[in-house]
């Protein structure tokens, strides 16, 4: 069996739109292990105009968190080989259901049930296994080798139908996924990959149009013609600049570029 590299590199930027409203969405990105390539990202929307789910959300990416950090820290978390698909999937479900629950329970302890709800996004990355998912909205695309692939499928409209935090009507809600803290159990929508090296990761608080995937796509097919070069520290503002009509409304985004296959050391080894 061939030895497989680990991929040690990971460029990750972030970007959010300079009018998105700091009272309904936020996120965050993060090392839990504080190791080459690991991430933990995951971004939280208000799914109306009211105050409840505007705590929904910020208590939904809190809980998320500490239930990453739950899993890392159990004896389950730390004895799992990093980077196997039905631990990492775990640990993601396990932080989305934590989430849930709290908000749920927060929202039926001050009688406002069903009306605490919020949109959850969450991504791991983990050795070379990249797992994600969702309850509510958001996408995530994957482009590898000149084609552009989405983790979950859009809903009908697109950006046009559903933009980010208080754009979203209440019948949208009705008529598809649950969202966290709307009820006790939540269905997640869960999809896992083995990464390879040049792959790159882009994560959206809102869905793509079919024109918006069309220049996702052309811009990352020439971010990825000039390899890490081309990566610059605004990239994801770019990229979002390139891809939405009106990006300084947009809640979140981030672009993780992955690096090749290599090692790269902790301190630099003295020559002889």
């Amino acid at each position: 069996m061939q030895h497989r590299m680990p991929l040690t590199r990971l460029d990750c930027h972030l970007f959010r739109g300079q009018r998105a409203a700091a009272d309904s969405s936020s996120f965050v990105a993060f090392n839990p292990l504080c190791r080459p390539a690991q991430m933990v990202f995951a971004g939280a929307t208000a799914i109306r105009d009211s105050v409840g789910s505007q705590v929904a959300y910020r208590l939904a990416l809190d809980y998320f968190v500490s239930g990453v950090e739950h899993h890392y820290g159990s004896s389950a978390g730390a004895s799992r080989p990093l980077g196997d698909e039905e631990g990492t999937v775990a640990l993601l479900e396990e932080a989305f259901r934590r989430a849930n629950t709290s908000v749920y329970g927060f929202g039926h302890k001050l009688a406002a049930g069903g009306r605490m709800a919020a949109s959850l996004l969450g991504v791991v990355i983990e050795g070379r296994r990249l797992a994600t998912g969702r309850v509510g909205n958001g996408s995530v695309y994957l482009f590898r080798n000149g084609e552009l692939f989405p983790f979950f499928e859009a809903p009908e409209g697109g950006e046009s139908a559903v933009g980010d935090a208080k754009e979203q009507p209440d019948e949208y809600e009705s008529r598809n996924r649950s969202f966290i803290g709307s009820n006790a159990l939540i269905d997640i929508e869960v999809a896992s990959v083995e990464l390879e090296p040049e792959d790159v990761v882009c994560v959206f608080s809102r869905p793509l149009t079919t024109l918006n995937e069309t220049l996702l796509f052309e811009f990352l097919d020439t971010l990825r013609a000039g390899h890490d070069a081309a990566v610059g520290a605004g990239v994801a503002e770019q990229l979002c600049a390139e891809v939405f009509t009106e990006p300084d409304t947009l809640s979140f985004a981030m672009v993780a570029c992955i690096g090749p296959e290599a090692i790269f050391c902790s301190q630099v080894v003295p020559e002889d």
